[in-house]
């Protein structure tokens, strides 16, 4: 029992924090119930009139210094028709809007209706709302667009809420509406921890695998409604790299590390070839 033991253990010890684990859920389309009945309980309770900023309060708050972090340099300023898909509350759409010029048209796109809703109140909120701001309703594996229609892609904590399938199909469909020498820059939890120190790499680890236990199966769900207003995370860690692999004409030029909350978040900035 004991010699069985150990292999055991070596083998947890060796994928602890790198492994990647299914959704617990059967779609990405089941995650617009989600969002659309966030806070069900504590509405009818007018506790939280309207639970979706208070969405984006917690896990708004989270995700803010990976998307601050994204946006640095000089990428955006060559890019004339910009796509961002799945919005959500809108708060990178703003950073987008903000570090741009009146030149450049940026098309929102999300799957919820709903979502789209409150990411034009923030903007309205903010100042922000532009015509050459656009707002779609739409699959980001079924992009209504012809062919090299966008100069640069940008999505957030989108790929790794995804079934496996589903990440294949919204990269395919990200290479095709990007026009060559077009560029993404994609935000996601992730299990590639390249590049972090050796203090803490270990603790990234080790954070990748808790949350992975909680979420497996949607084992903690319960908990995260009763805390988060009746919603429960969509998102955890994968290993993006290996996906845009799989493309002959996606080029991962440059990659780093960030963070939500205590969990480790990689940005990755892809360019399409020519040809």
């Amino acid at each position: 029992m004991h010699t069985e033991t150990r292999p055991s253990l070596t083998r947890w010890f060796k994928t602890m924090g790198y492994r990647q684990i299914s959704p617990w859920y059967r779609t990405s389309k089941d995650t617009v119930d989600d969002f659309n009945t966030i806070g069900k309980n504590l509405k009818i309770l007018k506790v939280i009139p309207n639970p979706l900023p208070f969405y984006d309060l917690i896990m708004g708050f989270y995700e803010r210094p990976s998307n601050r972090c994204a946006l640095r340099g000089p990428i955006l300023s060559t890019a004339q028709k910009i796509i961002e898909v799945g919005v959500g509350t809108g708060y990178l759409l703003g950073r987008l809007i903000a570090a741009t010029t009146p030149q450049q048209e940026i098309t929102a796109v999300d799957l919820s209706q709903q979502m789209l809703d409150t990411a034009q109140a923030y903007l309205a909120r903010k100042k922000l709302l532009s015509r050459r701001v656009l707002f779609r309703n739409g699959d980001c594996q079924d992009l209504p667009w012809p062919d090299n229609t966008f100069d640069l892609f940008v999505s957030s904590y989108l790929l790794d809420l995804l079934p496996e399938n589903e990440i294949d199909r919204a990269i395919y469909q990200l290479e095709r509406v990007l026009k060559p020498e077009g560029c993404a820059i994609l935000i996601t939890m992730t299990t590639e921890l390249d590049g972090a120190t050796r203090l803490a790499k270990p603790l990234m680890r080790l954070m990748n695998e808790c949350y992975c236990l909680g979420y497996d199966r949607g084992r903690w769900n319960p908990l995260w409604k009763f805390l988060f207003a009746g919603y429960a995370p969509h998102c955890r860690p994968i290993s993006l790299g290996k996906y845009l692999a799989k493309s002959s004409r996606l080029v991962l030029t440059y990659t780093k590390l960030s963070r939500v909350s205590f969990f480790p978040v990689r940005i990755y900035y892809v360019r399409k070839k020519s040809g």
